[in-house]
């Protein structure tokens, strides 16, 4: 199981009550027996998350933070505390909750590239859902970074991401039904939502035979280019479109 971990550093302590309520619906709604999301962290002033992130060797991946962390002007704010996170921590997804929503422009100069801003005088319903669809944004990318390192491919069923290593992947195919996919790897079968095109992007070494083929060339027992025929080691075979022919035969005369 996949547990994504949150930090919230808010100076107001009714506040940060408050959104640590909220932040817990969100997460018991997304938790399932594949994901979990919890607060790992509380923070109430700039020092106390920065002495935490330059003490500690095992970090949050999701933040929650006020930009306006003191009354004081002259004080460190959240913008410079999420400059100081991402200098440290590439992959985490920061969200800002504020008051000052037009403070957002600063991020840019920072180049913080934050997830989301939250505005606090928003209707409670419309915070709930934003923070409930940051989580899930944030779990995706997080994935993502994740499929990078370590050679894994991920997709979603409903809210449950699961993981398989693309080495073992057979062929990912199009289905009957609109956006559904079918992904074939050793011990796996399963579909889920998804564009072909955009799974070609992410896994840049397969090879779209057809219009509703993307083929691991690995992972191919034989080849017949006269009748257009690829056999995969569970006996199946699928046929290549004609103009993927030349892809076909400059892959294998680089093998």
């Amino acid at each position: 199981m996949r547990t994504f971990k949150i930090a919230i550093c808010e100076d107001d302590r009714d506040q940060n009550e408050h959104i640590n309520y909220m932040i817990k619906k969100s997460c018991i709604f997304l938790s399932s027996e594949h994901q979990k999301f919890e607060i790992s962290n509380t923070f109430y002033s700039y020092e106390s998350i920065f002495q935490f992130i330059n003490s500690s060797s095992k970090l949050p991946d999701i933040y929650f933070l006020d930009i306006q962390l003191s009354s004081k002007p002259d004080d460190k704010n959240g913008i410079e505390l999420a400059n100081l996170i991402r200098n440290r921590q590439k992959t985490a997804q920061i969200i800002f909750i504020t008051t000052h929503d037009e403070l957002a422009l600063l991020t840019f100069e920072y180049q913080i590239e934050a997830l989301d801003y939250i505005v606090k005088s928003n209707e409670e319903a419309k915070i709930q859902t934003k923070i409930t669809q940051d989580l899930e944004k944030s779990a995706y990318k997080l994935e993502e970074f994740l499929e990078k390192k370590n050679n894994i491919f991920t997709y979603q069923i409903g809210n449950n991401f699961y993981r398989v290593n693309i080495d073992d992947i057979y062929y990912i195919s199009t289905t009957p039904f609109p956006h559904r996919l079918k992904i074939i790897a050793k011990n796996e079968i399963s579909e889920f939502t998804g564009d072909i095109k955009n799974i070609q992007d992410k896994i840049p070494g397969f090879i779209k035979v057809s219009q509703s083929y993307l083929v691991n060339m690995k992972n191919i027992t034989s080849i017949n280019l006269k009748k257009r025929l690829i056999l995969f080691p569970t006996g199946e075979e699928i046929q290549f479109a004609f103009s993927a022919k030349r892809k076909i035969k400059e892959y294998l005369m680089a093998d």
